[in-house]
């Protein structure tokens, strides 16, 4: 059992088949590709709170790497060919009713995108790219 939503949505997207090979972190990046990110975000996290104090809740995070970039077009291509990939595996295990493991007495409900993936910040060499998603759950009394 986890003891955080952090832990939990890293160890779910540890298991992308879609990522490199390359470093892992939360709430940091390197300056060096190839690198993954999770970053929570600033957001509030009740969206409705029931009479038996029970409450369905949000957890908003990017998800963002350190891609290789420069003047070749199919590089960037490929970049952001990968976003596309991302978001429609992320959307896929959501229907598919595949989330991450939350803490005790947290239900996940679903995982959803809420930005496309792009670029956030580039030098000639490399670009940090993200996506914006969000996981709904439901928190008990």
């Amino acid at each position: 059992m986890v003891k955080s939503i952090i832990e939990g949505v890293t160890a779910f997207f540890l298991d992308c088949p879609l990522l490199a090979d390359g470093v892992f972190r939360v709430d940091a990046l390197g300056d060096q590709p190839q690198e993954y990110t999770i970053e929570t975000g600033i957001f509030n996290p009740v969206i409705e709170t029931y009479i038996d104090g029970s409450s369905d809740r949000r957890y908003q995070f990017n998800f963002g790497s350190r891609e290789y970039y420069g003047m070749d077009r199919l590089q960037n291509i490929a970049n952001s060919s990968f976003y596309e990939d991302f978001a429609a595996w992320v959307e896929a295990q959501s229907t598919a009713g595949n989330f991450p493991e939350l803490p005790e007495g947290m239900h996940p409900e679903q995982l959803a995108v809420l930005s496309s993936g792009y670029m956030f910040d580039e030098s000639m060499q490399n670009a940090r790219y993200q996506i914006q998603i969000e996981l709904i759950y439901h928190k008990e009394a």
